[in-house]
């Protein structure tokens, strides 16, 4: 009856195996773009950063990011001659993208602004060397 009898130290200290945590999927919906877009930004990320509570507000960012892309190149093509769009519209709905993806990043705590304090910042700022990318 050698099983029965009490566990040795050892043998309580063996921590049984869990299941690792997984990095978030794209959500059905997406362009292939878009889920390749989605993979980078959840990949740059630590594994746990985005939970399923995040999915929509991620779906949105994703879509926001690939929209002010897609309006960047109808742009382009007005620019160069080859599209007949207003390019004032188009500017006009690039910018409303741009600030809605802005506002996203920051609730989804991507940009610089909502990783660091401002004090934290400044300090960082200090520490560079170098010519500043404006000096060059």
């Amino acid at each position: 009856m050698e099983g029965r009898g009490r566990k040795s130290t050892a043998a309580l200290s063996v921590v049984a195996p869990t299941s690792l945590p997984q990095r978030m999927e794209p959500p059905q919906g997406l362009t292939e773009s878009q889920s390749a877009l989605w993979r980078e930004i959840v990949a740059g990320k630590p594994v746990d950063w985005f939970a399923a509570d995040n999915a929509p507000l991620l779906t949105e960012y994703i879509r926001a990011v690939d929209m002010g892309n897609r309006l960047a190149l109808e742009i382009e093509a007005t620019l160069a001659g080859t599209a007949d769009h207003s390019l004032k519209d188009l500017l006009t709905m690039r910018d409303k993208e741009a600030k809605r993806a802005t506002s996203i990043a920051t609730k989804l705590r991507l940009t610089q602004q909502s990783r660091y304090t401002p004090q934290a910042a400044a300090t960082a700022d200090k520490k560079v060397s170098g010519a500043k990318p404006w000096q060059t």
